[in-house]
């Protein structure tokens, strides 16, 4: 019965410890323009990567493309097609390790997507967790 209540609790740890994330502290966000003028372009889709499945690649003309605007507005293609538009916003944030993070958060929704811009390349989402992340190049 002992050895019962001590894998228990053993089971337990384990489980807070892998639930645990770096909390974002709410009171550094901010908008900045400078972010938002990176990101405004057109960017198509190369690379999808995440979870335990190998990256998917994408050749160059596929039409999945993220349009962001200096207006604030966005479209997003998917083969071409128009798959949704409406307007976006860029927030900056520090976690608990003061790393800073940028996100973008579309039509005024409450939580917002991670994404880099690096080399003419944008990610959008992270890989950490097994979650997925989204890499365009810049057209």
């Amino acid at each position: 019965m002992k050895a019962i209540k001590i894998f228990t609790l053993a089971a337990l740890v384990v489980l807070a410890i892998a639930g645990c994330k770096k909390d974002l502290n709410p009171t550094t966000i901010r908008t900045s323009k400078n972010v938002t003028s990176e990101l405004i372009s057109k960017w198509e889709l190369r690379i999808q990567r995440g979870g335990m499945v190998p990256d998917v690649n994408f050749a160059p003309g596929n039409g999945n493309i993220k349009q962001f605007n200096a207006d604030g507005t966005y479209k997003f293609y998917e083969n071409g097609a128009v798959t949704a538009q409406g307007t976006f916003e860029i927030k900056m944030s520090s976690n608990s390790d003061n790393e800073s993070l940028k996100y973008i958060y579309y039509d005024h929704a409450t939580t917002g997507e991670i994404f880099d811009i690096r080399d003419n390349t944008l990610t959008l989402g992270t890989s950490a967790a097994d979650g997925p992340s989204y890499v365009y190049a810049k057209e």
